[in-house]
C-alpha cells in the first residue's frame, strides 16, 4: 500500500490548533452518540444482551465511511438569516468575514421538480488542499445535522483558494446557525492508500483568532483566585 500526501492549507485566520480541530479523523470523527452505543443489544424481557442481535456498532458500512473519511469541522461560530429570494445578513463569530454566497436559482434549482427548497448557499472554507488523491464531499449524514451538504468532488488537480461546500436552504428555514467544532461535511479519500497530513499556514485575512466565536468571555476571564 502507497501513501498518499494531503497538506491542508489553513488561512492565519486560524492558529494551527484551529486548524488541526477543523480536521477531525479517526477516532475523533465519529458522532458523539457512537461510544455510547453497546456492540450487542440489551433484550428487555430476558435481561441480558443476545451476542446475535448487532448494533450499528458492529456494522462494517458504518465503521468504514468514518475510518476512511476525514470529517470537517466548523472553525468558527457562523449565522444566517434569510428571507424567501436571498441572504438577509451573515455574522461568523466576531470577525468581519463573509463566507456565505448567494447560489443563484439559474445554475440548478431552476431546471427541477423542486417543492421543497427555495434556494442553495455555497459556503467558503479558510482552507484548501494540496493533494495527489481525489476526494468526495459528502453530507455526515449519521451526524444529523439540521442541514443537508449537496455532494461532490474535489478533484486533486482543483487549484481554487479554498474548499466549499453547497447547503440546500428548504422553503421554511429562517435562519442557519452553526457554532465552532460542528460537524459540517465527509471528506473520503478516492483511493485505498493510507493518507498521511500535513498543516501549512498561508497568510490571506487579517483577522484576530480570538474572534472566531461570538463570545469572546473563555479567552480573557480570568483563573480563580483562591
Amino acid at each position: 500500500m502507497f501513501t498518499k500526501k494531503v497538506r491542508v492549507n489553513y488561512l492565519n485566520i486560524l492558529s494551527e490548533k484551529d486548524a488541526k480541530k477543523m480536521i477531525q479523523t479517526i477516532p475523533n470523527n465519529f458522532p458523539s452518540y457512537f461510544n455510547s452505543i453497546p456492540k450487542t443489544y440489551f433484550h428487555p424481557t430476558l435481561k441480558k444482551s443476545l451476542p446475535f442481535l448487532r448494533t450499528i456498532k458492529s456494522c462494517p458500512g458504518f465503521i468504514n465511511l468514518y475510518k476512511r473519511s476525514i470529517l470537517i469541522t466548523s472553525p468558527y461560530d457562523l449565522y444566517a438569516e434569510f428571507d424567501n429570494e436571498k441572504i438577509l445578513f451573515q455574522e461568523v463569530g466576531r470577525t468581519k468575514i463573509k463566507p456565505i454566497h448567494f447560489h443563484e436559482n439559474y445554475q440548478f434549482l431552476s431546471y427541477i421538480d423542486n417543492k421543497d427548497y427555495k434556494f442553495i448557499i455555497k459556503i467558503d472554507m479558510p482552507f484548501s488542499l494540496d493533494s495527489n488523491v481525489s476526494f468526495l464531499l459528502n453530507d455526515s449524514s449519521y451526524h444529523f445535522n439540521k442541514f443537508k451538504v449537496l455532494p461532490g468532488i474535489l478533484n486533486k488537480s482543483y487549484d481554487g483558494d479554498s474548499v466549499n461546500f453547497f447547503i440546500p436552504i428548504e422553503k421554511n428555514t429562517k435562519e442557519l446557525h452553526i457554532r465552532q467544532r460542528d460537524p459540517l461535511f465527509l471528506l473520503t479519500p478516492m483511493c485505498e492508500d493510507k493518507i498521511n497530513l500535513s498543516f501549512k499556514k498561508v497568510k490571506n485575512f487579517n483577522v484576530d483568532k480570538n474572534k472566531l466565536t461570538f463570545s469572546s468571555l473563555k479567552y480573557y476571564v480570568m483563573d480563580k483566585l483562591i
